[in-house]
């Protein structure tokens, strides 16, 4: 089952600019605003983008882009609108398009890894005229929109879930909570003040971020334990426990066993599981 890049890139535009599809798209488009705005309409539907904005479309959308001088806050009308799209094809595309309802338009996040992911692409892409050799775009295609799918996801929630701000706290603290990072830096990453984003993250998450951050570094102290060689040593300084001292009475505490003991149970192909075991034994 492939897909296929059919073309994919960044754009940026000074001047008037206009794209027309009506009779409909041959292929799927994604498209996400990143600066400035542009107007879509989208099945006779007038829609102003701002950026993280993000257009699904399949084929036969019938589909039209213009970018256009715009005034802001009283200043000279300019034009000004950034972009990554892509036309991409395939029998995996049309599998994950059928499989769950997506919508034209979505708000999400641009993160630095999704736009990352992007830009390789696009790199690959160049990489590759008149290759028959597309494994690689073929994968990172796929990645992509699972990633997107994602994110839509995450913005698209019902109320009862947590806000966007919470899932951008936990999205920081899961990629930065096995380095010694701060409160401040998560609640600066969701745009909010560190005494907004404690209560709002207790208030949706149950917990606090330093417990959530502990329970991040557990699982990844249980992945190097059964998969490295790293000592428990070395294990508590790269997940961000710091001192092993610590880390032992961390784990004890969440899964009433000692980490030697759990690493032993391992080595010896033993049955203890973190969670069920009870020991007071140590390394």
């Amino acid at each position: 089952m492939k897909s296929a890049v059919l073309s994919c890139g960044y754009s940026y535009h000074t001047q008037r600019f206009d794209d027309q599809h009506n009779n409909g798209l041959t292929s799927y488009l994604f498209r996400l605003q990143t600066e400035g705005r542009s107007e879509a309409v989208i099945q006779g539907r007038r829609l102003s983008l701002q950026p993280g904005d993000l257009l699904l479309l399949d084929p036969g959308s019938t589909y039209e882009l213009h970018v256009k001088e715009h005034t802001n806050a009283g200043r000279e009308a300019s034009i000004a609108s950034g972009d990554y799209y892509i036309h991409c094809e395939g029998e995996w595309i049309d599998e994950w398009w059928a499989r769950s309802s997506k919508p034209s338009l979505a708000h999400i996040d641009p993160d630095e890894k999704l736009l990352g992911l992007w830009r390789h692409l696009i790199v690959e892409k160049r990489r590759q005229p008149g290759s028959e050799d597309h494994e690689l775009s073929d994968y990172l295609l796929r990645t992509l929109c699972l990633y997107l799918e994602r994110a839509v996801t995450e913005t698209q929630v019902p109320s009862a879930r947590p806000p966007f701000a919470v899932l951008r706290m936990k999205r920081y603290i899961e990629e930065n909570a096995t380095t010694r990072f701060k409160i401040e830096d998560a609640a600066r990453y969701a745009g909010l003040s560190t005494s907004r984003s404690v209560h709002l993250f207790k208030q949706h998450a149950g917990m606090t971020m330093m417990t959530y951050a502990t329970e991040v570094r557990l699982s990844a102290a249980l992945e190097r334990m059964k998969y490295t060689s790293m000592t428990l040593h070395q294990i508590a300084e790269n997940c961000g426990f710091g001192e092993y001292s610590y880390f032992h009475k961390v784990f004890k505490q969440q899964y009433g066993i000692a980490p030697g003991v759990y690493r032993d149970s391992i080595t010896n192909a033993a049955t203890v599981n973190p969670g069920t075991a009870n020991s007071d034994g140590d390394e």
